[in-house]
């Protein structure tokens, strides 16, 4: 059984796509085979390597010798030159990609035939970096803020290309190359407006697509796309969904063995929420409710262009930032596992919250403090999204740790962690004034591992002290006061 080359999940016979990632599968020869490679085209672009390939063609790095500089080429299969429709398709897509001038989109440099009409080359920016599937593949869980980095990029180039009247119809990982850029990491680069559909024809445009023939990635396909509908720039956005799906849970929403029963699902099933499909991984609901909406079957249901996209997905990192969200400095998996309790993990974007007289109990416990911080006259500062912790045991008998981590949430078990939708997690970090009643995400473990044997290990000890430290510095403050 053969392995996908991007997520090396196992594949079943001999598809053209991952059925897990989305990732084309081709098969293709050794380089050292390639005639082109080492060649001057048209007079000005020497091919020097090839790197990638697809269905209708072959991708060179090649330098262009009046510039001085890297391109890539990309080239026709000969195998497909004598079609006349993928010679126009290929035409189609230099000219659609002319159209954009945006630094998201991919920019062409030169189209032409050589060999007699035999070999059919495109020229265009040479991006070296890593495609979005790659990316999920080998960095998942990516943090909150990094994916609306990066899906706000497609979503500035999707909006540039439907402007012009271009649906791209093809939109997937593949096609999302980031790479880094002067002082920004992880910029963003769309490509292969091979199958694209431009909406403004003018005279001397033919349709390419006959009728009952769908073009694109099955896995990707918008279900009026599939059904050969007539299509507008909310088809995009529907692959745009399946695309942030498969960025928070690391598979696809519509899983199949073969492209006709994924396009089939993509049709009649919803798509299960990336927290129940992925429950290890916690991302806030915010992020996930804009993902569920763009897989809405009908296109009405979605958002109305990929600027009110972008504009939902800044209005959640505001929300994230607003309640000092714990998805802002550690990652998904992270949070699932402070979340975690004996049972199955938390579902959705519930954060912990731990207050600084449970941490104080906790340590009295260990031996470290003689019982619970003292409070300033200064009243709580209370956040309307924020559930209240559970009022303190009372000061005489420090409880032990066990029984902290009981009281705070008794119906989840012997140490399962008390949680809320929005978090405060950095704020005792960051307003002093508020670090008396603050809750913290720092010495979480004195609680998870309650019913662990009583020897503590390193990492426990190294928490317990920082947080010491902490409570040090905030009874000096008050003091000094």
């Amino acid at each position: 059984m053969a392995a996908c080359p991007k997520c090396q999940k196992p594949i079943d016979g001999r598809p053209n796509f991952c059925p897990s990632c989305g990732a084309s599968i081709t098969i293709g020869s050794r380089q050292d085979n390639d005639a082109l490679i080492g060649r001057i085209i048209a007079n000005d672009f020497k091919v020097e390597a090839l790197v990638g390939e697809g269905a209708m063609g072959r991708v060179y790095q090649a330098q262009h010798l009046t510039l001085k500089k890297q391109v890539a080429l990309k080239v026709l299969r000969p195998s497909l030159v004598s079609d006349a429709t993928v010679v126009k398709r290929f035409e189609r897509e230099a000219q659609a990609a002319s159209r954009l001038n945006h630094p998201n989109c991919i920019s062409i440099f030169g189209f032409g035939q050589e060999d007699g009409g035999e070999l059919l080359w495109m020229a265009m920016e040479f991006i070296k970096g890593r495609d979005l599937g790659t990316i999920i593949a080998e960095d998942a869980p990516l943090p909150t803020a990094r994916i609306v980095h990066i899906i706000s990029q497609v979503c500035d180039a999707l909006d540039e290309a439907h402007s012009a009247n271009i649906i791209h119809r093809d939109l997937k990982p593949a096609n999302i190359v980031c790479y880094n850029h002067r002082r920004t990491t992880d910029f963003v680069k769309v490509l292969d407006f091979g199958i694209a559909k431009i909406t403004d024809p003018g005279s001397d445009y033919q349709p390419l697509t006959r009728d009952g023939i769908v073009c694109g990635t099955p896995a990707y396909m918008s279900p009026e796309q599939v059904q050969g509908f007539p299509l507008d720039n909310r088809s995009d956005l529907f692959s745009l969904g399946i695309i942030l799906y498969q960025t928070i849970t690391g598979n696809l929403p519509f899983h199949a063995e073969s492209a006709v029963e994924v396009a089939t699902k993509i049709v009649i099933e919803e798509p299960q929420p990336p927290s129940r499909a992925r429950p290890e991984w916690s991302y806030p609901q915010e992020l996930e409710a804009i993902t569920l909406r763009l897989l809405k079957k009908k296109p009405d249901d979605r958002f109305r262009n990929a600027m009110d996209v972008k504009a939902a997905l800044e209005a959640c990192m505001e929300t994230l930032k607003a309640r000092h969200d714990v998805s802002l400095e550690m990652s998904p998996d992270e949070v699932a596992d402070l979340l975690a309790g004996d049972d199955a993990p938390v579902e959705g974007a519930a954060t912990l919250q731990l207050s600084t007289d449970m941490i104080a109990k906790a340590m009295a416990a260990e031996g470290l403090l003689g019982g619970p911080m003292p409070r300033t006259s200064q009243p709580p500062r209370p956040s309307p999204s924020v559930a209240p912790t559970t009022p303190p045991a009372p000061k005489s008998s420090p409880a032990p740790a066990a029984e902290v981590a009981r009281a705070a949430n008794p119906a989840s078990g012997a140490h399962r962690l008390p949680s809320a939708t929005p978090s405060q997690a950095t704020a005792a970090r960051r307003d002093p004034a508020a670090q008396s009643n603050a809750l913290m995400t720092g010495p979480t473990t004195a609680f998870k591992d309650a019913n662990e044997p009583a020897a503590p290990n390193r990492n426990l000890v190294l928490v317990v002290a920082v947080a010491a430290a902490v409570v040090a510095g905030l009874v000096t403050f008050l003091v000094l006061r």
